[in-house]
């Protein structure tokens, strides 16, 4: 693992260096102001809330906004693709990917996925009288310029265990990475204590000298499959089974704890999971043996689920980002 993790080093400075000498080319789109939303850590750092928050900021602003975005794990037959003109939703969740579709069902303005990030930003402009995007995870994305890169750090593993893939989970050099950010925000917030979290601003601050801002991921609502909110005390004193498909599930059982459950047990899918019919009996039968009140997952993974499935006791927990300290778009 170390060796490997060795070579991703050596490839990933490498790429970086020609980004940075110009040796290799970076495309700006005129017209248009582009915000970055990222991290330099695998997943689990919380950026499809964040970029809600930015988006509704932005527009509350008077900005025109798009959001474009990878599409991580879509089966799709065309790049780019719209997946929601901010009214109409035109794909499913399996051909753009979780993460867009999410933001289609939440954002009232449009989605463009495509691996080419350079192309789906025109495709946006082209189409849309927009003057913003916000990139989702494209901070690794060298090639297309961005006026800010919004860097997210995860307070519960802020330095990816300091290592490089495979051996840890960091995407790229943490320091080097960190250099090119134009201001941070250490992410949950709430599931670490007082002194960790001034640790990681602290170094944040003296290291890098840029804004650090800091957000909570609270929950916001319990919801049924049609969409009926329900009050959290539900959850309280209940037997509950969890179930997702999270690069970090552990703070998916953290938040379901705080709730004040009798007992919980949790079962954990790959990143990104396609829920089949297996999984779905596997889930039924698993709460049926420790005998669960309720079935609780997230909007991430409800999004994946066969659109067929008969679950009366399955729950959707939302979480909300909420800013406690924000110097982010400082104008």
């Amino acid at each position: 693992m170390k060796i490997l993790s060795y070579i991703y080093l050596f490839i990933t400075t490498f790429r970086n260096f020609l980004y940075d000498k110009k040796m290799l080319l970076v495309r700006k789109i005129d017209g248009v102001e582009i915000f970055c939303i990222g991290n330099i850590t695998v997943g689990g750092t919380g950026k499809t809330p964040a970029v809600h928050f930015f988006v509704k900021k932005l527009l509350e602003q008077g900005r025109k906004v798009a959001v474009v975005s990878r599409g991580y794990k879509g089966k799709r037959k065309r790049e780019p693709l719209l997946v929601s003109d901010g009214m109409v939703i035109f794909a499913s969740p399996q051909e753009s990917g979780d993460e867009p579709y999410i933001h289609a069902l939440n954002l009232k303005v449009p989605v463009i996925v495509g691996a080419n990030r350079y192309k789906a930003c025109i495709f946006a402009k082209k189409h849309y009288d927009i003057d913003t995007i916000i990139l989702d995870d494209g901070f690794q994305h060298r090639k297309l310029h961005r006026d800010r890169d919004i860097v997210l750090i995860d307070s519960t593993n802020p330095f990816g265990f300091g290592k490089l893939l495979p051996a840890g989970l960091l995407r790229e050099d943490f320091k080097r990475a960190a250099r090119r950010a134009s201001e941070f925000i250490v992410t949950k917030s709430d599931l670490v204590t007082e002194r960790e979290l001034e640790r990681i601003k602290n170094y944040l601050k003296r290291k890098f000298y840029k804004d650090v801002s800091v957000a909570k991921h609270g929950v916001s609502k319990l919801c049924d499959l049609k969409g009926n909110m329900k009050p959290l005390f539900w959850l309280k004193g209940k037997r509950i089974l969890i179930f997702s498909g999270l690069a970090n599930p552990v703070n998916f059982e953290k938040t379901i704890l705080s709730l004040g459950p009798l007992y919980v047990e949790r079962i954990d899918f790959k990143d990104h999971h396609n829920f089949k019919a297996k999984d779905i009996a596997f889930i039924k039968k698993k709460a049926e043996i420790m005998g669960a009140d309720y079935i609780v997952t997230t909007e991430k993974d409800l999004v994946k689920l066969p659109m067929t499935i008969n679950m009366p006791n399955l729950f959707v927990l939302k979480i909300e980002f909420t800013m406690l300290e924000d110097n982010t778009l400082k104008m």
